[in-house]
């Protein structure tokens, strides 16, 4: 199965010289990391991951952009698995589209099968399932940037509903057994963070849940986000990454608010890169 894209022409732009020259714009703007990336020559040889957000590009595109910018200083992966949060509702709790290929303005990617049968052997609790997928824009969003950056890669999509703290780490022990088979992989957990408050308040509610990711602890941030009442859309799909041993190190890149970009300081959406290595 084809999946064509779903948020071309409104989170993105839907032409390839239109979405290539705001890709660019969001690594050189003064909010991005100021640069564009190196395309890597080398073959990733150990596993990356990140956390970037999912927003339209014009509000997230520039945090973004840090975390590829550092991704390609390690190699062009040869699998990236993309785990996000589904905000539709529809379809598995864990979903996995598990064949056939993604497509963006920019071009056609394949789904690694392989990969996929190995996360749903590992993986009680997710299931191979489209209706997840379909009308989902957290992992779509991420696309054109791993086109712009990596070439000759596969993909493995993987939805999650907000879930306990048990599934998230079954689904890390999965993804931790999956890169053992393939260490050439670039993980990917696609959040926002707090949602529709004032800048200060998002900024202060963003920290706290920044200070637990730093420390890699999944329960932490689990109960600072249900304490503060901090709205971070990704909490499972982060979670999942902090749980995994394939990471020991963690970096934040960058966090700023949609307010950094639309100048609209009372209803803001804080955004945050950061790199797992």
């Amino acid at each position: 199965m084809r999946r064509s894209p779903v948020v071309s022409g409104s989170f993105y732009p839907a032409s390839v010289r239109e979405l290539t020259k705001l890709i660019e714009i969001c690594f050189t703007s003064e909010l991005g990391p100021g640069e564009l990336p190196k395309k890597p020559e080398k073959l990733l040889e150990r596993c990356v991951g990140l956390i970037v957000p999912h927003a339209g590009y014009i509000y997230s595109g520039p945090v973004a952009a840090h975390g590829y910018l550092e991704a390609a200083k390690f190699g062009n992966p040869k699998l990236v698995v993309l785990l996000g949060p589904n905000h539709t509702g529809y379809g598995a709790r864990i979903g996995v589209w598990s064949e056939g290929s993604w497509s963006t303005p920019l071009g056609e990617v394949r789904v690694c099968s392989q990969a996929a049968e190995l996360f749903l052997n590992n993986c009680k609790e997710a299931s191979a399932d489209v209706r997840s997928h379909m009308a989902e824009h957290s992992l779509e969003v991420q696309l054109p940037f791993l086109q712009y950056v990596f070439k000759d890669f596969e993909i493995l999509p993987i939805t999650m509903f907000p879930v306990g703290l048990t599934v998230c780490r079954s689904v890390a022990n999965a993804l931790d057994q999956l890169l053992r088979d393939h260490p050439s992989t670039l993980v990917i957990a696609s959040s926002d963070f707090n949602h529709y408050e004032d800048d200060r308040t998002t900024r202060w509610k963003d920290q706290l849940a920044i200070d637990e990711i730093l420390k890699k602890d999944p329960e932490g941030l689990y109960q600072v986000v249900a304490r503060e009442r901090i709205t971070m859309c990704g909490l499972s799909p982060v979670a999942s990454l902090l749980y995994m041993q394939s990471f020991s190190k963690v970096r934040l890149l960058k966090h700023a608010t949609s307010g950094d970009t639309s100048g609209d300081r009372s209803h803001v959406v804080g955004y945050a890169s950061f790199i797992f290595e």
